[in-house]
């Protein structure tokens, strides 16, 4: 009887990583949906996402599929994230990979929100990323109470730039900021509540592409109805860079906002020196020496954060 010969088994390879190993990597352009459109050196292809979650701004790996475009398999870590959190309380995020966003406003239709502003610049520098202001339609009126809050974030050096779509002002300076600061894989983005006019712009940059229906304001939010349902990263090849393009959104709350996280990345309070480490420099407490040489408008904006905080539920206070 011949003695039995135990035999090798051959490495299984899962599917998991023979598709890795022949997966291509670009990066989402456009979200729609379950779809994204991704861009490499050899153009567009529309992915589904295959349970992965994309956003735009990702860097991807995908696989090809025959008679679908292609499927992700990998989405690979992310320098910056834009995050916030939904009413529901759950952290979603917007976009990945941006070099800085751009908070569009208006005096009037809708309201001018500084609250809004101040919560999109501690988002921006929790994540890394640079801000700007663009104060949209300033061929409507505007208070003087708008442009003291405009003036404060430029004396901390936020750029402020003002636009309209109507009359064509500002539009060039607009152009020449995305020129100077943004690139091929570093885009800026428009954020902002629906109405503000952010797909107007876009459209004013790009007049010869159909860039997505503009919407009307509503009488009863009086806010803007939510005609951008979908992101984009545009090219601008004439003026260089990349501007990227979000839905509108009724509020914004950045994810993990806290009391202290506000104090250290509110633009002009986060390098305060006081004489307790751990102050919130909150209104008449205790041995706080930030009031001290600090503009009273400053302290005002900050500490109406530091109150929105307290009084949400979700977050510690």
């Amino acid at each position: 009887m011949r003695p039995s010969v135990a035999r090798k088994s051959k490495p299984k390879t899962s599917k998991t990583s023979a598709s890795k190993a022949n997966a291509h990597e670009g990066r989402v352009v456009e979200t729609v949906g379950r779809c994204v459109n991704v861009r490499n050196e050899d153009g567009d292809r529309v992915c589904y996402l295959s349970g992965k979650r994309a956003v735009i701004g990702d860097v991807v790996k995908f696989v090809d599929a025959p008679g679908m475009g292609g499927k992700l398999c990998e989405v690979l870590p992310r320098e910056t994230e834009l995050r916030r959190r939904d009413p529901r309380g759950k952290e979603r995020i917007l976009a990945a990979n941006l070099k800085g966003i751009i908070i569009v406003t208006t005096p009037q239709q809708p309201e001018f929100n500084a609250g809004l502003v101040s919560r999109y610049l501690v988002a921006a520098s929790v994540s890394g990323m640079r801000a700007a202001i663009c104060l949209n339609k300033c061929d409507l009126p505007i208070d003087q109470a708008v442009r003291d809050e405009l003036s404060l974030w430029q004396s901390l050096d936020i750029p402020i730039l003002e636009t309209s779509t109507k009359t064509g002002d500002g539009i060039r300076d607009l152009v020449a900021f995305l020129k100077n600061e943004s690139s091929i894989g570093e885009p800026w983005s428009l954020v902002g509540l629906s109405g503000v006019g952010k797909t107007s712009l876009v459209s004013a940059l790009l007049p010869n592409r159909d860039v997505g229906p503009i919407g009307e304001i509503s009488e009863h939010w009086d806010q803007g109805k939510h005609t951008t349902t979908h992101s984009t990263i545009f090219a601008l090849p004439e003026e260089g860079g990349e501007l990227c393009d979000s839905p509108g959104i009724r509020t914004f709350t950045p994810a993990g906002l806290q009391a202290d996280t506000i104090r250290d990345h509110f633009p002009g309070i986060s390098n305060l020196r006081c004489r307790f480490r751990d102050c919130l420099h909150r209104e008449g407490e205790a041995g706080c020496s930030a009031d001290d040489g600090v503009p009273e408008s400053l302290m005002n904006s900050y500490r109406r954060l530091l109150d929105y905080v307290s009084q949400n539920e979700r977050y510690p206070k």
